[in-house]
């Protein structure tokens, strides 16, 4: 089996619009054997390639599920389905500012994230705007690169990471923190349209961003991802901005694997 890793940063979702490669992507074999647990082998990086996900706004979601099934599988005409996949960090301009990131991911709102995979872990290294224009550039380096998903992912897995920035958000300076909780909370099957995964991993990130001067209270976002062996992340859930509970019933963005859908 093919697969392709499409993975979270710290930002909403939109459509990869960074071009595709000339050449066509080459593509890593890996065969789930479903044991519960995703290796860095399972995670694979196909660099240039896509998959396609319905995506839309403001959905009601169950992020709790029912005697271990999570069911994402209402078709909805308003979905728009969108192509994203990591490509190779090279040519753009924020590059060379990131010495040990190996690939960008769309993080929508005109930013990409910047991450390195190894055989620990799944690396943030920052994000930044595909725009550089000094009114609404943004570019976050963290300090060290902070994990986002370490290996082997298992069920009752939880780690926090602080991220120290000083950089640039929309044009302005920013310094401070990115403290980042991840949580393997419960593993079981997914249903999306036309398509089951079992057995699913649901991580849920939440990431709490704080100023180090100034007082203001941090901003805080939550998502729930559930992975599958091979296939990477086939569904996500963004919150709204500060929600509290984990179990959000209204996501501010969703998005979902889907199969044979026509670009």
């Amino acid at each position: 089996m093919r697969a392709i890793l499409a993975v979270f940063v710290l930002a909403a979702c939109d459509v990869n619009m960074t071009p595709e490669p000339t050449a066509p992507p080459t593509l890593p074999s890996c065969v789930p054997n479903r044991d519960g647990q995703i290796t860095a082998a399972e995670l694979p990086i196909a660099l240039g390639a896509t998959v396609d996900y319905y995506t839309g706004a403001n959905r009601t979601v169950d992020l709790a599920g029912k005697n271990g099934i999570w069911n994402f599988s209402e078709e909805r005409a308003d979905d728009t389905v969108v192509a994203l996949g990591p490509i190779v960090l090279g040519a753009q301009w924020y590059a060379p500012q990131f010495p040990t990131g190996e690939f960008a991911v769309d993080g929508g709102g005109g930013l990409d994230g910047i991450y390195h995979q190894d055989d620990r872990g799944l690396w943030l290294d920052g994000t930044a705007s595909r725009d550089p224009a000094p009114a609404t550039k943004t570019l976050i380096r963290y300090a060290q690169p902070i994990t986002v998903l370490r290996f082997p992912i298992t069920d009752g897995q939880s780690f926090t990471v602080i991220g120290a920035i000083d950089g640039t958000i929309s044009g302005l300076p920013f310094i401070g923190t990115d403290t980042v909780d991840v949580e393997v909370a419960g593993t079981g099957r997914l249903d999306v349209p036309y398509v089951q995964f079992s057995p699913v991993l649901r991580v849920r990130t939440h990431v709490a961003r704080k100023a180090t001067a100034g007082g203001a209270p941090a901003v805080q976002r939550r998502t729930t991802s559930f992975l599958f062996e091979c296939f990477g992340e086939v569904t996500r859930a963004d919150s709204k901005q500060d929600e509290v509970s984990p179990d959000f019933t209204v996501a501010a963005s969703l998005r979902r694997f889907a199969l044979g859908v026509s670009k």
